[in-house]
């Protein structure tokens, strides 16, 4: 498809995507369209002991004292079922059937007290492969930001291909985005109402900021 036609049923899409939003995970309300094949939202101590044999916690970190997520789910090139193992000061680690790492994410940076991992899951995202999401609160109990972060498992590299805020903490106020799933495409509605549309590059193979307008548009 040409990179005009391409961008012309980019924007339709976007028209309708509103209308065409499924409902979202119940770990990700803010991610439509996605059909996971497994999720998780429970955080357990276990996942960082077993991830410190490849990556150590750092227990300065508050969010070192909540656990890590694991999901079993087909997330490589390779086929068959993975183990994904999450952890705020550990990264992202993908395990195969032996129990052997085959892929990771460095760690998040530490923030303030507020910092967790919320939610973690991997499933269709339709650009062709499949896709590992993961939503983190990030920042102190006045001021912090849930970020969700979708990415791709290429060689031994788990690569992020979009990161974007859904939700916004100040104070006693919160502002809640979505991101919504399209054919090739999202559109992200942030906390402070602005809609973007994002394409994904196959070149690239990440998503790529097409456009934006104001809020309510």
């Amino acid at each position: 498809m040409g990179v005009k036609l391409l961008t012309v049923a980019v924007l339709i899409a976007w028209r309708v995507a509103s209308v065409a939003a499924a409902p979202a995970p119940g770990a990700l309300p803010w991610l439509h369209n996605f059909v996971p094949a497994a999720e998780a939202s429970e955080a357990t101590p276990s996942v960082i002991a077993r991830m410190a044999q490849w990556h150590a916690a750092d227990r300065s970190c508050s969010a070192a004292a909540y656990g890590g997520l694991a999901i079993a789910a087909e997330v490589s090139p390779a086929g068959g079922l993975e183990t994904v193992l999450a952890s705020f000061t550990q990264g992202v680690l993908v395990l195969d059937a032996r129990a052997t790492l085959i892929a990771s994410a460095p760690p998040l940076g530490c923030q303030g007290s507020a910092d967790e991992l919320v939610a973690i899951a991997a499933g269709d995202a339709r650009i062709g492969e499949p896709v590992i999401a993961l939503a983190v609160t990030a920042g102190g109990h006045q001021t912090s930001a849930t970020w969700l972060m979708l990415y791709r498992v290429a060689g031994a590299a788990v690569v992020p291909i979009f990161t974007g805020i859904v939700e916004d903490h100040t104070g006693n106020r919160t502002r809640v985005g979505e991101v919504t799933l399209l054919p090739g495409a999202l559109v992200v509605r942030a906390p402070s109402g602005v809609r973007t549309l994002w394409s994904y590059d196959p070149d690239e193979r990440r998503y790529v900021p097409v456009r934006a307008d104001g809020p309510g548009v």
